[in-house]
């Protein structure tokens, strides 16, 4: 076990202030001049000072040693350049996700996929690049009834186009037992290139980013693959505003595992936690027989701006019928108004990227709170022009309100949005903003989103039962097959009851306590805040 002593040179250690080395995201602050410095006083040191987050515990694959490793045994590994071209980037765009059709190399033979990095465009020698974060999507082109090659083959000549999709994944080189195929006759043809531009600064940019896919045909002797756990994307997840610290749960379950995962289990090499702005705290729990087992990934320091693929020191092995818990918590003090799932930053996710093997046709694990409990937990029971039945095909499907209750009011009114900020037009957008409420009467004629705005999310009591409600209460579990032949229908299922796993007891006796809240007993105490920005990447199953 290792502790970083939080000191000043010249000045005394001060226990209180130790920090536990562990597998959490470590803010580590640095600067130097040509004088030592005294206590509280940096002067001299100038602009030379900064700061970066780092995981500093953990073992990582680095791309150096598997390719002398494959030199040496005389294996060759290729490269598979994967970009965009000439991306423009505005000024007004705060948030930007774009999406590349690519064809995949010709391979008559199956290969591995050992690892990948990222390729990034910057703008000047001392400018951040843009990309937040790169998704590479399997397609499977048999999804779409009719669909030729020459169809696909236009959308590859294509430059792309604005998308609304999945997220993410960074650098990481894999196991050398453990290779994610690509090519054969059974591989996929096509992929999805997809980048999340972040742009607060407003800048204006061309981007050719992407990242370098190495593989090779010497196959190693387990298939890897990649699947998502987590919350569903959808306006049912909610935090509330002016929270120090609440939770999301997303449940991958029975239903699934039972019916997916081999005998044997599957096992799990490395994973991504996967949060937005108010994201603070994050873990991925297991649970078997009514008992949690040590978790598999933990970080009570999450940051948004530094995603690094997590490999896990030992393998863990999921069997059929345990439970998956992605376990998040959120710090929302600053905002005056509930923040919901999404694809914005400014909106909310809490998911799981997990490589594992061997692999199965399992694209996604995750679960959603069901439509009707979510608008019953606020006291809402009808809305105008629409069953309950209704308003959850909108949620399930991505429905627009328009196709159910056409030349209403929806389709006449349109709010001048010269001023409005991004929030404003999220708020807006909103399917929530759109439900009116009949029932109960004395909510009559509030649309959905203002009536929460009502609420008196100020009053602990009120908060902590919703937060015991969405946690504690009913879950709808989906299961996500890549395989066309095997469906397995979504089921709702209560929050499994078990024994949490208690961590031992920490060797620092100093170690400061955070907030009393949910995910961890306890934590360590950090400073500052970290504004390196992080690509990423990642490789799932079907674009569609």
């Amino acid at each position: 076990m290792w502790v970083l002593k939080s000191m000043i040179w010249g000045a005394s250690s001060r226990n209180d202030l130790d920090v536990l080395f562990k597998g959490d995201t470590l803010k580590v602050l640095w600067s130097f001049g040509d004088t030592d410095p005294t206590h509280g006083n940096l002067k001299g040191h100038g602009k030379n000072r900064g700061h970066k987050s780092l995981h500093l515990m953990g073992p990582m694959f680095h791309k150096s040693h598997i390719l002398s490793a494959a030199s040496r045994h005389n294996q060759e590994i290729h490269k598979w350049d994967v970009t965009v071209q000439n991306v423009s980037i505005q000024s007004t765009m705060d948030t930007l996700y774009w999406c590349k059709i690519l064809q995949a190399p010709t391979l008559v033979e199956k290969h591995h996929i050992i690892g990948y990095e990222a390729l990034l465009s910057r703008n000047g020698p001392n400018s951040q690049p843009l990309v937040h974060h790169m998704t590479l999507f399997e397609c499977s082109t048999k999804s779409y009834p009719g669909s030729d090659p020459a169809s696909w083959n236009v959308w590859v000549r294509s430059s792309g186009a604005v998308c609304n999709s999945n997220l993410l994944t960074p650098r990481q080189f894999l196991p050398q037992h453990v290779g994610i195929p690509v090519g054969g006759k059974t591989g996929a043809k096509y992929y999805m290139l997809e980048i999340h531009y972040d742009n607060p600064h407003g800048q204006q940019a061309f981007d050719h980013s992407g990242f370098r896919i190495h593989y090779s045909k010497h196959l190693r002797k387990n298939d890897g693959g990649i699947m998502i756990s987590g919350v569903s994307i959808s306006d049912t997840q909610l935090i509330p505003p002016g929270q120090k610290l609440y939770r999301n749960v997303g449940i991958c379950g029975p239903s699934c595992s039972n019916v997916m995962f081999p005998e044997t289990g599957i096992k799990i090499i490395s994973g991504i936690l996967h949060s937005h702005r108010a994201g603070r705290k994050m873990t991925l729990r297991h649970v078997r027989d009514g008992k949690e087992l040590p978790r598999i990934i933990e970080d009570d320091n999450y940051d948004y701006n530094y995603q690094q693929v997590r490999q896990l020191e030992n393998e863990t092995v999921v069997m059929p019928g345990d439970y998956i818990i992605t376990d998040c918590a959120y710090e929302t003090s600053n905002r005056k108004r509930p923040t919901f799932g999404g694809y914005s930053t400014k909106q909310e996710m809490c998911l799981s990227f997990l490589t594992y093997y061997p692999r199965i046709d399992l694209a996604g694990c995750y679960s959603m709170t069901p439509v009707r409990e979510f608008f019953e937990t606020f006291g809402v029971y009808q809305f105008y022009s629409l069953n309950m039945t209704d308003v959850e095909n909108l949620f399930l499907y991505n429905g627009d309100i328009l196709d159910y209750i056409p030349n209403t009011i929806y389709a006449k009114t349109k709010k001048n949005r010269s001023n409005l900020t991004e929030e404003d037009v999220l708020y807006e957008d909103s399917l929530l903003n759109k439900l009116i409420i009949s029932d109960p009467v004395e909510f009559h004629d509030r649309t959905f989103l203002s009536h929460l705005n009502l609420l008196p999310w100020t009053e602990p009591l009120f908060t902590k039962r919703v937060e015991y409600s969405m946690i504690n209460g009913k879950h709808m579990t989906f299961c996500r097959v890549a395989n066309d032949g095997v469906s397995i229908p979504s089921e709702i299922i209560r929050y499994p009851n078990f024994t949490a796993y208690v961590k031992p007891p920490s060797p620092c006796p100093y170690q400061m306590l955070m907030d009393s809240t949910p995910l961890s007993s306890t934590a360590a105490r950090m400073c500052s805040l970290a504004l390196l920005i992080l690509f990423t990447l990642f490789l799932s199953k079907n674009c569609n």
